[in-house]
């Protein structure tokens, strides 16, 4: 079995080797920045770890595990234009860098990237892999599409969100569990098993990161935290605590709407520690995670060979960063 680190050099060492054989262009150029500012490449190493888990062979589904992240670092780079974001990994993001009609053009070219890195594979694997990443790919947009939209709505729910984060976070998550799966061979309940889990384990981790944000140490977080506060973001605590909040409280909040005045972090936080809606997205956090596990229990493989994946799941429910 292999470690999710040895997992994640395999990847970092497929991508250092796609940026060589692509001719580095007007076109290619901004593709290959953006591959090389890192990351924890924790998307393609879990469709690796999938087709491990099922007693694949990890080689044959590098290919697929540099679709999943050049498809991820294609949503990033136009992410990054709609959300006119200056940084990316601490880095000048792609657009700022060039130039807006670059990073779309390159982007574009990364998608194509993405599906022409499945075309070593044939017969029942193409068939099945190509549907799911139709299908996965398409979520994500939608999943986009709806975190925009909530920007302009005062009625969001926090089942709408929850929905939002399982198509624009989860379901890219899960998608590449089940292609590493695909390469091994694995049946269809034990592909739907491990969808499943990392649909799950993604919702889990997105809720987990929207409390890091709220309430995480600075220093171990990694960046400033708040930043959903100051921009109003319709996250889970968000709602919650709208949901959950008195008159007086909802006066707050209305009066700090709009300002990105840094006192309104330690305001808003106050009543989301007031009403638990910081216990309450730990609480429903906890949730989804063991929902994934339950998931994890009834794949038919040893259990042995899903230590790294439960350990994983752990890490992400545990992480402070």
């Amino acid at each position: 079995m292999y470690t999710i680190e040895s997992l994640q050099s395999l990847v970092a060492k497929a991508i250092v080797d796609y940026s060589a054989k692509n001719n580095t262009d007007s076109l290619q150029e901004p593709i290959h920045y953006l591959l090389g500012l890192g990351g924890k490449r924790m998307r393609p190493a879990l469709t690796l770890l999938a087709t491990d888990l099922f007693g694949g062979d990890v080689p044959s589904a590098l290919p697929a595990a540099m679709s999943i992240e050049v498809f991820h670092n294609f949503t990033l780079m136009h992410d990054d234009i709609m959300d006119n974001a200056p940084l990316r990994r601490g880095n000048v993001t792609v657009h700022e860098k060039w130039n807006t009609n670059t990073a779309i053009l390159s982007g574009d070219a990364m998608l194509i990237e993405a599906y022409q890195l499945l075309c070593g594979y044939s017969g029942s694997q193409i068939k099945q892999i190509l549907p799911l990443f139709n299908d996965t790919a398409l979520g994500v947009c939608k999943g986009q599409q709806m975190d925009m939209e909530f920007e302009k709505r005062s009625d969001v729910s926090v089942e709408e969100y929850i929905e939002m984060i399982r198509l624009k976070t989860a379901v890219l998550l899960g998608g590449a569990l089940e292609i590493g799966g695909i390469i091994a061979n694995a049946t269809a309940p034990d592909l739907e098993h491990i969808r499943l889990f990392g649909e799950k384990l993604g919702i889990s981790f997105q809720l987990r990161d929207d409390y890091l944000d709220a309430f995480g140490d600075p220093e171990n977080f990694g960046k400033q935290v708040g930043g959903d506060i100051l921009s109003d973001k319709k996250t889970y605590l968000y709602l919650t605590a709208i949901a959950r909040c008195d008159a007086h409280q909802k006066a707050v909040f209305d009066q700090w709407h709009g300002n990105t005045d840094m006192a309104k972090i330690e305001e808003i936080k106050s009543i989301m520690i007031a009403t638990g809606a910081d216990q309450a997205i730990l609480d429903v956090s906890q949730q989804y995670y063991e929902e994934a596990l339950n998931h994890l229990d009834r794949i038919n493989v040893t259990d042995d060979r899903k230590a790294t994946l439960r350990a994983l799941a752990a890490h992400l429910l545990h992480r402070e960063v």
